[in-house]
């Protein structure tokens, strides 16, 4: 059994910004496949929410559970309900598909997207807050449930638009792109408040997502991954305001692919938005030309959240260039294993480095 007093001891320190010996540590040593398995339970075609049973999920939950205490690294278990389902952009309007058992994608409803809005009976609503509802009273205390994951006002629009039309509409009709943006962040608030009301403190506290965070209090997912393909000027006009109107919980922590690292300073001005995660997922952009931007981040005291992606971690030969770069206050590692064995391992090594 891990040691709690010591865990919680570093996420406070991680949010703090205080000394630390090393960073926050997370190792990935596993795929989290709720994706896939809701598509191979759900069949070909369009989803409808009436169709979705979270029950084939709730192993993967007690299994990412158990696989931190097996590796012993820093994070915590959280259960997310239906990762692989897009909520937000089905409860604003798009259709949900899946296709060849393994994949699912949001698709843009035949109909003229006049506004957005969310009231108590839309069905993909209901449908979340009772998955959450069952999640809840499987984990039972046992370890986190974290709010679901809800993308953000660029991903939504691009969805329901459709791409050609939404990126034409920012030179054609930038006010009605800014009005629907502000419309969705509405909805997000909505539904991110519906689920706060429900999922319970786990140790004082809550879980985020299934990074494994542990946050004091409230800890939502912002994100807006089409913010790749913009400009800070185009981000700054038709979408910042609607972001800004989304982060009002305490411990916010904006999600970005490395592709949006010009946006990375305009979001730490975002009041509540406590630490920025980067995904390192372009070869395009490689640790030490991202340096100068953490860097930059790190002397604002913005906690920083670094991986490869959702189901990659870093080597630890990458590791120690973060370290050379970086400093380990308020800096969280995500590093790769492909077993449980080969995690306890990597976590000796950190401990090593760090001692050194």
């Amino acid at each position: 059994m891990r040691n709690w007093i010591e865990i919680e001891k570093r996420h406070r320190a991680f949010w703090q910004w205080a000394p630390v010996d090393r960073p926050l540590i997370q190792v990935i040593y596993d795929a989290y496949v709720d994706t896939e398995l809701v598509a191979a339970a759900m069949g070909e075609g369009q989803l409808l929410p009436h169709k979705i049973d979270p029950a084939p999920i709730l192993p993967e939950y007690d299994k990412v559970a158990a696989a931190r205490e097996q590796i012993g690294d820093d994070a915590i278990g959280v259960a997310e309900p239906l990762l692989g389902i897009p909520w937000l952009e089905a409860i604003c309007g798009c259709r949900v598909m899946v296709a060849d058992g393994k994949s699912l994608w949001p698709e843009s409803p035949a109909t003229e997207i006049a506004s957005i809005a969310v009231d108590e009976q839309n069905p993909w609503f209901r449908k979340l807050l009772d998955v959450i509802a069952v999640v809840i009273d499987h984990a039972d205390g046992h370890y986190a449930v974290g709010l679901s994951h809800l993308r953000g006002p660029a991903d939504v629009l691009v969805a329901l638009l459709g791409t050609a039309d939404f990126f034409a509409a920012f030179y054609d009709a930038p006010e009605r792109i800014a009005r629907l943006a502000d419309q969705v962040a509405e909805v997000w608030l909505h539904v991110a408040h519906a689920q706060a009301q429900i999922v319970p403190r786990y140790r004082g506290g809550y879980g985020v997502r299934q990074f494994g965070l542990w946050a004091p209090d409230l800890a939502p997912w912002l994100q807006d991954d089409t913010s790749s393909m913009m400009s800070l000027g185009h981000y700054r006009q038709l979408f910042l305001r609607s972001m800004a109107r989304m982060s009002t919980f305490p411990y916010g922590v904006l999600h970005l692919h490395i592709p949006s690292l010009h946006l990375s300073e305009m979001f730490a001005e975002v009041p509540n938005v406590r630490a920025i995660n980067l995904y390192f997922d372009s070869p395009t952009i490689s640790l030490s030309d991202a340096m100068p931007t953490l860097q930059r981040l790190q002397e604002r005291r913005m906690p920083l959240i670094l991986a490869k992606d959702v189901y990659q971690g870093f080597t630890l030969q990458e590791y120690k260039e973060i370290l050379d770069g970086l400093s380990p206050r308020g800096l969280s590692v995500h590093l790769a294993a492909e077993s449980v064995a080969e995690g306890r391992a990597v976590m000796e090594a950190v401990r090593a480095m760090a001692k050194g």
